[in-house]
């Protein structure tokens, strides 16, 4: 696998595998822009450092083991998350581009036919989000209601047991009866979590795919 990037300001990431594969990079992509997610808000439902989503896109680490896959598909509530019907070859040369232009993300797999022949196997394109003053407003409205919803959790000793940053947005949508912003929740949490005595909840990972949160003992 290989990293360039180029003079034209795109990012181009090389690797060999198959067209299931290809598959999988491209309904994680589509999956994702269509739910509205940024990279760092799934890493974060994923239970993952902020950096994970993008190097699975970039073809950094594994996207098809079967425990991703399984996250995958509780995350896009059980949308396609793979295309079984490729032929059995396993070894395809491919190159992921990576590209923003016009407020525009763009995202481009080719693959090679020969050495100078290529085919886009697909390409996707996400806007770019804006911060503004509307935005940072409900930014700063969603935060509020996340930290009183926190509150009456910790109350309702919710957090006696093990609970994933998926099944945690997911409840605080429905007890709220409304869309909350998952950066919301990823900044209020991150104010609850700390060391014993000056936080009510800890973060751990342990005999986990992903970080969980607890109150401590």
């Amino acid at each position: 696998m290989q990293h360039l990037i180029n003079d034209t300001g795109r990012e181009r990431f090389r690797a060999e595998f198959s067209m299931y594969y290809a598959g999988i990079i491209y309904l994680l992509i589509l999956n994702r822009i269509s739910l509205g997610f940024t990279r760092e808000e799934m890493a974060f439902l994923m239970g993952q450092k902020e950096t994970y989503v993008k190097e699975m896109e970039e073809l950094k680490i594994p996207a098809g083991n079967l425990e991703v896959m399984v996250h995958l598909n509780w995350i896009f509530n059980s949308r396609k998350v793979d295309i079984s019907k490729f032929d059995n070859k396993i070894s395809y040369p491919f190159e992921f581009s990576i590209w923003e232009e016009n407020g525009i993300c763009h995202y481009q797999m080719e693959y090679f036919i020969n050495a100078v022949e290529t085919i886009t196997f697909f390409q996707l394109m996400e806007e770019i989000r804006v911060e503004d003053s509307a935005r940072a407003e409900q930014f700063a409205c969603d935060c509020m209601a996340v930290e009183i919803f926190l509150d009456k959790l910790i109350d309702m000793d919710y957090f006696k047991k093990y609970r994933t940053p998926l099944e945690l947005w997911r409840y605080a949508e429905k007890y709220l009866g409304e869309k909350i912003c998952i950066k919301s929740l990823m900044h209020e949490i991150g104010v609850f979590v700390g060391k014993k005595g000056s936080a009510p909840l800890r973060k751990t990972k342990a005999k986990s795919f992903g970080f969980r949160y607890i109150e401590h003992k």
